[in-house]
């Protein structure tokens, strides 16, 4: 990522004071002991997010973005209280007088905070490690583990997720490049093929990327970041995952090893249907499409972004990668 611009981050939260004075105000509400030190962590698109010490340990903290609504930070809470309460691999959230949340005013602004147990590790982007057979087959099963959680929270727009391809693309296709917006464009019938109602649903992440998934000291997985979580077809998971985690820029092939254990490992815990396997093709490519259609919005938005131009080329690799013959081979070779 490039260098920091911390006026860049601050300006979410409209942050006009010593972060360390946000600190003092946390520990004392949370009882976190003295403060030691804190620390931005730069990776992520909406919120403000820091590495907080204590006397009494590590923290994460997240201060919602200061444009959230209040609907969609009644939304956030909801779901990370349902992570919070179930036996997903995700860092445990800290409750204040049974909430999951301090809505602190302080210098005459006011911030929403949340609190987790830090993590002591990386996530797979920052660790830039070889995606071995260990970690498919643990966010497999973490996955089937998610998707299976009988919550059904209120439905949350994300201009990211593959459900909402069809109306982010009719807002920003203008703004792809000449060659993404043909091979985007040849996507746009095939999803309107998709027949929705035929698709087994439940709790999704939405967005298990190499950014929200991280390896302990103890080689332990977790799976963070549950914002844009709702109920919705499961496979949309399944393809997050084949888009982002299970590429091997380096290797059609190995790529294609590493979703064929996804989908076998998967089907261990939540049986894929014969639709599920029909659709897969069709999912994939537009969970690549959309990292490149957002990215290059953004990029023509707001300006070139090293996070931009990440997403931009692991979508491209993505859908170069996705030879639908050799697709329906790899599904074949799978279905029941």
């Amino acid at each position: 990522m490039e260098k920091t611009d911390i006026n860049f981050f601050n300006q979410r939260i409209n942050l006009n004071t010593d972060l360390k004075n946000i600190s003092l105000e946390i520990c004392k509400q949370f009882k976190l002991g003295n403060f030691i030190s804190n620390k931005l962590i730069t990776i992520g698109y909406e919120d403000y997010t820091y590495k907080l010490i204590t006397s009494k340990g590590m923290f994460c903290v997240k201060i919602l973005n200061k444009d959230r609504t209040k609907d969609e930070i009644e939304s956030y809470l909801e779901r990370i209280d349902i992570i919070s309460k179930s036996s997903i691999n995700s860092p445990s959230l800290l409750y204040l007088n049974d909430k999951p949340f301090l809505h602190l005013n302080y210098n005459q602004n006011v911030y929403n905070v949340c609190v987790f147990d830090f993590i002591e590790g990386k996530s797979l982007f920052e660790a830039n490690c070889d995606i071995n057979d260990y970690l498919i087959k643990e966010i497999a099963y973490q996955t089937g583990k998610i998707n299976n959680l009988n919550k059904k929270p209120k439905f949350t727009y994300d201009s990211w997720s593959i459900i909402n391809f069809l109306e982010e693309y009719d807002k920003k296709s203008k703004y792809l490049s000449d060659y993404n917006s043909k091979i985007i464009g040849n996507m746009v019938d095939e999803f309107k093929k998709i027949d929705f109602n035929k698709l087994p649903k439940g709790f999704v992440h939405g967005d298990i990327i190499k950014t929200n998934v991280m390896i302990d000291k103890n080689n332990k997985l977790w799976i963070i970041d549950f914002a844009v979580s709702n109920y919705l077809p499961r496979i949309i998971d399944l393809a997050v995952i084949s888009s982002s985690i299970c590429l091997d820029k380096n290797s059609k092939e190995k790529t294609y090893d590493n979703i064929t254990l996804l989908l076998k490992e998967y089907d261990k815990y939540n049986n894929l249907t014969n639709y599920e396997f029909d659709s897969f093709y069709c999912f994939y490519m537009i969970a690549n499409a959309m990292h490149i259609l957002q990215a290059e919005y953004l990029t023509k938005a707001k300006g070139f972004s090293e996070q931009n131009e990440y997403w931009i080329n692991e979508g491209m690799t993505g859908m170069a990668f996705g030879d639908k013959k050799e697709f329906i081979k790899l599904i074949d070779s799978l279905r029941h």
